[in-house]
C-alpha cells in the first residue's frame, strides 16, 4: 500500500478516537503500565493511548506494512521508547501469564470468536488489570453473561450505533476516496469501497460496542 492509503485510513480512523478517549476515562490511571494492543494496524489508537494515558505499549499485527507506517509515526512523534510493534500474530506471542496491566482489543474478538479470544487474552492480563475489547454489538448479552462468569468484572459500556459509524467515519473515508484523481491509487481502496457499499446495504451490521472490563481472579 502507497503512503496516501495509509494517510487516508488514518485521518478517516482519527474520527473514532474520540470513542476510544471515552472508553480509556473509565479505566484509573495505572503509573506506566504494561499495555498489550492486539492487531494494532498502523497504530491509530496506539499511538492515541502512549500519548494521553502512557505507559509501554507492546502494538502487535501480521501486517508488515502497516506496522512500517507505525514506526514512522513512532519516529516523527519521538514515542520509539513507548511503543515497541511486533509483526507477529497473537497466537505467535510469548508472554507470561497475568502480565500486562491493560490489553486493548478492536476488533479481534470479531474475527475468532469472542469466547475462544476472551479465555486466551484474559490469562495474560494481572488480577486487578484491565481488558478493552471493542466488537460488534451483536449476541451483547450473551458477551456480558460471559464475562462475568470468567472471573471478571464489567465496568462500563460503550455503544456506537450505525449513525455514529457513518457521520465519523465512512462518509469522511467515502468522500477521500472518491477525491482521488489517478486510477491506480484510487484501486487501492478496492475492499474498503466494498465495505462503504455492505455498509448502505445494512447499516445495522455496523453497530459496536466497548466492553472495559476488570479481571478480578
Amino acid at each position: 500500500m502507497t503512503k496516501e492509503y495509509y494517510q487516508i485510513k488514518d485521518k478517516c480512523r482519527e474520527g473514532l478516537l474520540k470513542y476510544l478517549a471515552e472508553a480509556v476515562s473509565l479505566l484509573p490511571k495505572i503509573s506506566n503500565p504494561k499495555i498489550l494492543d492486539i492487531g494494532c494496524g498502523t497504530g491509530v489508537p496506539t499511538l492515541w493511548i502512549a500519548e494521553n494515558y502512557g505507559g509501554v505499549i507492546t502494538a502487535i499485527d501480521t501486517d508488515k506494512r502497516a506496522l512500517e507506517w507505525l514506526q514512522m509515526k513512532l519516529a516523527d512523534k519521538k514515542l520509539e521508547n513507548h511503543v515497541n510493534p511486533l509483526n507477529i500474530s497473537f497466537f505467535d506471542l510469548k508472554t507470561e501469564s497475568d502480565y500486562f496491566d491493560i490489553i486493548l482489543a478492536e476488533g479481534f474478538l470479531n474475527i475468532i470468536g469472542f469466547r475462544q479470544g476472551f479465555v486466551k487474552v484474559i490469562r495474560m492480563i494481572r488480577k486487578g488489570g484491565y481488558f478493552l475489547i471493542h466488537d460488534e454489538y451483536k449476541d451483547h448479552e450473551m458477551k456480558c453473561d460471559f464475562i462475568l462468569k470468567n472471573g471478571c468484572d464489567l465496568v462500563g459500556t460503550l455503544f456506537l450505533d450505525e449513525i455514529v459509524w457513518w457521520n465519523d467515519y465512512y462518509r469522511q473515508l467515502e468522500a477521500e476516496i472518491n477525491s482521488i484523481v489517478i486510477k491506480q491509487a484510487k484501486a487501492a481502496f478496492k475492499a474498503e469501497l466494498k465495505e462503504i457499499a455492505f455498509y448502505r446495504k445494512d447499516p445495522s451490521q455496523f453497530r459496536s460496542i466497548y466492553y472495559i472490563i476488570r479481571r478480578h481472579y
